[in-house]
């Protein structure tokens, strides 16, 4: 016996005096009996409610269907191209730099296609300044901050390069020019794939950062100068090589025996002095409204 609404019913009865389809729908299954209808708990309310996610699940996977179709058919309109031509691709091949006889072989997955399931858009974020500015530290932050946002970043930092991809180095001015060109180059590959890229690192000539600017379609290199005075990042010294510079230990060394050239016309100047010392979070929301007026927080 079950009350509802100040109705009783006998389930028992019910189910010998009526045949219930246990495949139907609930709210089938559980029609009137003497005619009264229980109703579904929720009503129509909660039909709504579980009906709403199958349609857009549904609208999602004819989506995924339309796109392998334009895909499949290109393939298929290249094929008729191809035996058009006597079944034979013709590939055209060049040389870069000292590589000869290669090909660039071009994807059906576009930027473009990347940055539309990432809902960002893909760039290069150079941070440059003296040993000691606080590059490593703002890149870091930047990073937390866009990941809060459900923003993809990745920080190319110059010491954590030199671990691994760039190990084969010195310091030698040749060296240090090819640690930035490679870089560069790692960079531009992260920004096709629609990641947001930070890149710290000294990069004391402009000459070496024009040239990765150059790499990328204009606007999606945005450089970020961290304009610290050099008093401030030897008082700093986290690593200790200003003193060792100092002492001669160090040649070369940036803003010791070597030269820095500051950008002239970078995107973002991050300023700091010894009586105003902004933390790394408000440097790096500096940042973030940079990119979200330029519209790299969507795609």
């Amino acid at each position: 016996m079950a009350a509802v609404a100040n109705q009783t019913f006998s389930f028992s009865k019910l189910s010998r005096s009526r045949h219930v389809n246990p495949l139907a729908p609930p709210a089938a299954a559980f029609q009137s009996c003497g005619g009264r209808k229980l109703e579904v708990c929720g009503g129509a309310a909660a039909r709504s409610r579980f009906v709403s996610p199958i349609r857009a699940m549904e609208n999602s996977r004819r989506e995924i269907e339309n796109r392998a179709t334009k895909h499949a058919n290109g393939a298929a309109n290249q094929s008729l191209v191809d035996s058009a031509a006597g079944g034979k691709k013709t590939v055209e091949v060049g040389t870069v730099g000292n590589s000869t006889n290669i090909a660039w072989h071009k994807c059906s997955v576009e930027k473009c296609d990347r940055e539309e399931m990432l809902n960002q858009k893909g760039c290069v974020i150079w941070i440059t300044g003296l040993s000691g500015s606080g590059k490593s530290t703002v890149a870091c932050a930047l990073s937390r901050a866009l990941h809060a946002r459900g923003k993809l970043s990745y920080v190319l930092d110059g010491d954590n390069c030199r671990h691994g991809l760039n190990r084969d180095l010195s310091f030698k001015a040749e060296d240090r020019s090819e640690n930035i060109r490679r870089i560069g180059e790692v960079a531009k590959l992260f920004a096709d794939a629609g990641v947001i890229c930070i890149a710290s690192l000294i990069s004391p000539f402009r000459k070496e950062r024009d040239a990765c600017r150059d790499l990328l379609p204009e606007g999606d290199f945005i450089e970020v100068y961290m304009d610290v005075p050099l008093q401030v990042c030897e008082t700093r010294d986290p690593k200790g090589l200003y003193k060792l510079a100092r002492a001669g230990k160090i040649k070369g060394f940036t803003g010791v025996d070597d030269p820095y050239e500051p950008p002239l016309n970078s995107e973002i100047v991050l300023q700091q002095s010894e009586g105003i010392c902004h933390s790394p979070a408000v440097l790096a929301e500096q940042v973030i409204s940079y990119l979200e007026i330029k519209g790299y927080l969507k795609s």
